[in-house]
């Protein structure tokens, strides 16, 4: 609860009602006296006077009742709205909480389920969505070694590369979250944001890239940080919009058509990118061979 929401909800001290009260019968009082003293000696416009009199009194007295029932009403209806809030609020805690606690689950199929969980709770919140997507961030950033080809390893690839789904299908519409993603130090599994939006640009610094790592088509608004990243296989940044710092410096890969129609458009940025260069028209473009 708020400290707006606590002075709104503060109780009517008694000596305000008891003043109201005072007023109201000193009110009646004085009026009943003026048109007293107005009637004069006549017996009719005296008891004319005292059913004006009283009719003040009443009215004023009502209108006191009046006001305190709307008050009664009015806190109580401030009381329903912030008990369905703390409601809402326990339950999501409890939503978040049981999901988080299946990603510690030994089995995949668990750790998969409170993934999916995970998202639907911030498709339905999205004051959520940052929260759980740095939730599955630090998941993926979970020490793991792929070296092995046992069952557990191949489940943990499988959860792995569903984690990332739910991070990219989410940075691309028609389910856009506009969220920041930190992967830095992540393994990722046939990583996908092909046509993806950065909107805080992405740090994928010493980020391990198991499988395919497509970001065809995808923008980047902010600084794309992979510095020291290591790409085990294909890695595609065809048709890339850079919009920022552009750092790759370290990057271990096998591929050499990475950049493929590769934009950058803020020409004031830095690119860091061994082996390529920026034309004036923003393409990058692969060094020429030294003769």
């Amino acid at each position: 609860m708020t400290t707006r929401q606590q002075q709104a909800l503060r109780p009517l001290r008694r000596w305000v009602i008891v003043v109201c009260g005072v007023l109201a019968v000193v009110v009646t009082a004085a009026v009943l006296v003026w048109l007293l003293a107005e009637a004069g000696s006549d017996p009719g416009r005296r008891i004319e006077a005292i059913k004006t009199g009283f009719t003040v009194g009443l009215a004023g007295g009502g209108s006191i009742v009046l006001f305190l029932a709307v008050r009664r009403q009015w806190h109580q209806e401030v009381v329903a709205v912030i008990t369905t809030r703390d409601a809402d609020e326990r339950r999501l805690t409890d939503l978040y909480v049981k999901a988080t606690e299946h990603l510690g689950s030994p089995l995949a199929q668990v750790r998969i389920a409170g993934l999916y969980a995970l998202e639907r709770l911030a498709q339905e919140n999205p004051h959520q969505r940052q929260v759980v997507t740095d939730v599955i961030s630090a998941y993926l950033r979970m020490p793991f070694a792929d070296g092995d080809d046992d069952l557990e390893t191949q489940q943990e690839l499988h959860v792995r590369r569903s984690a990332g789904t739910i991070l990219t299908t989410h940075l691309r519409e028609p389910e856009f979250w506009g969220v920041t993603v930190d992967l830095s130090r992540a393994v990722l599994v046939d990583f996908n944001a092909r046509g993806c939006v950065f909107t805080g640009g992405l740090n994928c610094e010493k980020v391990v890239f198991i499988g395919v790592a497509r970001f065809t088509d995808a923008r980047f608004a902010g600084v794309a940080r992979f510095v020291d990243a290591d790409f085990r296989d294909t890695s595609r940044f065809t048709g890339v919009t850079f919009e920022d710092d552009v750092l790759f410096s370290g990057v271990r890969s096998r591929d050499s058509r990475w950049f493929l129609g590769a934009r950058l458009t803020n020409h004031k940025a830095v690119l860091e990118i061994p082996g390529f260069h920026v034309e004036p028209d923003g393409t990058i473009k692969p060094d020429a061979p030294a003769r």
